[in-house]
């Protein structure tokens, strides 16, 4: 079907809504979008009835953030509708005869009509038997998407990242205000003689830390919290800039020599390791000598993460980076920030707190097996980006239930993130699900998706 629109007025059209039709299906249909979510947690075939799988999932297919397919199962038959030139988002609203639930109107939105301008939308109901699956009905529509917002994380190592804290809510001393967890707490920078104290124990605290990521057979580590942890409604600051201001005992040179904070980064890279920092799109307002988040915003994200990815690529030499917090007030952070990074940083790894498909061309999110028992990449996401990649938190590892998913998940190119700064029954696990998945992540990709 072509929808062809024409703007006659000197104004733009943002965007308006057509209700094209209304269908009656025999029963509530499953289905919905392909996305998986801001959590990770959606897609992976129509498991749900119509509007009630996760809040996290919207119910509209946007192409700015997810291929625009609707996938629709009525027990008696399959459809899809899509945008065939994934130029319009579509969308299958709420039924209209409650409670039984089986009449569902079918929208289509048209975005960026120029004044004088006629543009032309093309979407479609494509129908096939009863467990037809989207690349059957729909694979030009993956590919052409795929083709519009193409794959281009460059990454190889697949092997387990460590994540590692300095510092804890549950430290509290009060000479130890950034409440690092060295000697237990047991910390004084209130003088010299304790910052001397403390940068030792920063320092032995990367030696303990590398031989654990050494022994797991890890890539490198991610320190979440370089700035401590001062005031913890706050945390994670997300800010490299911020350590001279936030926890200026990570600068003390101790005789002339380099910086706390620098020698520590140096110490993992001196060891074949790479290093990474949790940085946020949020800009920070020093409020009453308080570091205060301020919403983060698509317009401002690309330059704020930018200048932090500079900052701690330059200064430490990092290139792992998970990025917190990606979502507005309203919804995810418009991918075209992640693309914009992916282009300026070709060299790093972003990995994104929150996602939708689209992330997946230009990252690899962070998908939680501790608190989701998310367990591989989304199926919607490889549907698009055969070679799309998760980082999957396990710092406890696996359980027996889900072994084999998370081999088979090392085994497709996902990496697993882990406690790297002690030596834990979770560690070894980690160690053991790389070594039976038959190396320690290579990032080969054997598809197992039909169709592609």
């Amino acid at each position: 079907m072509k929808l062809e629109v024409s703007n006659t007025s000197s104004e733009p059209v943002n965007e308006f809504s057509l209700r094209l039709m209304e269908l009656n299906f025999p029963s509530i249909p499953h289905g919905g979008t392909l996305e998986a979510g801001m959590f990770g947690f959606g897609f992976k075939g129509p498991e749900w009835r119509l509007h009630e799988g996760p809040l996290s999932i919207p119910s509209v297919a946007d192409p700015r953030f997810v291929v625009p397919i609707i996938q629709i199962d009525y027990a008696t038959g399959a459809l899809t509708f899509c945008s065939d030139d994934v130029n319009s988002a579509v969308d299958v609203a709420q039924s209209t005869n409650f409670p039984a639930r089986t009449s569902y109107p079918f929208i289509v939105t048209c975005r960026d009509i120029k004044p004088g301008a006629t543009k032309a939308f093309n979407v479609s109901l494509r129908f096939g038997p009863a467990g037809a699956e989207v690349q059957d009905l729909s694979g030009d529509v993956l590919e052409r998407y795929a083709s519009k917002y193409p794959f281009q994380v460059g990454w190889k190592d697949r092997r387990p990242i460590g994540e590692i804290n300095l510092a804890g809510p549950q430290i509290n001393v009060p000479t130890n205000p950034r409440r690092w967890i060295m000697n237990f707490g047991q910390i004084d920078i209130t003088n010299d003689k304790g910052k001397a104290a403390f940068r030792d124990a920063l320092l032995k605290f990367a030696d303990n830390s590398i031989q654990v990521l050494k022994d797991t057979g890890a890539q490198g580590m991610i320190t979440w919290d370089p700035e401590g942890e001062e005031f913890t409604g706050e945390c994670y600051y997300g800010d490299p800039r911020l350590v001279p201001i936030l926890a200026p005992e990570m600068e003390f040179k101790n005789d002339g020599g380099k910086s706390a904070i620098d020698e520590y980064f140096e110490k993992f890279r001196a060891a074949g390791l790479k290093v990474g920092v949790c940085i946020r799109p949020q800009q920070i307002a020093m409020v009453d000598g308080r570091p205060v988040h301020q919403a983060a915003e698509d317009e401002h994200a690309v330059q704020i993460l930018r200048e932090r990815i500079a900052y701690a690529k330059q200064r430490w030499g990092c290139t792992l980076f998970y990025v917190d917090s990606t979502a507005t007030a309203f919804t995810w952070i418009n991918p075209d920030v992640f693309k914009a990074l992916a282009d300026a940083y070709p060299d790093v790894l972003l990995i994104p707190e929150n996602e939708s498909m689209r992330y997946f061309a230009y990252s690899a999110p962070l998908n939680s097996y501790m608190h989701h028992k998310i367990s591989s990449t989304p199926v919607g996401a490889r549907l698009v980006y055969p070679k799309a990649f998760s980082v999957l938190m396990a710092p406890d590892g696996d359980r027996s239930e889900d072994h084999d998913a998370l081999v088979s998940a090392v085994r497709r190119g996902d990496i697993l993130l882990f406690n790297g700064w002690f030596m834990s029954d979770g560690a070894m696990k980690i160690k053991k699900i790389y070594e039976e998945a038959g190396g320690m992540g290579s990032g080969d990709q054997k598809s197992e998706i039909r169709g592609r």
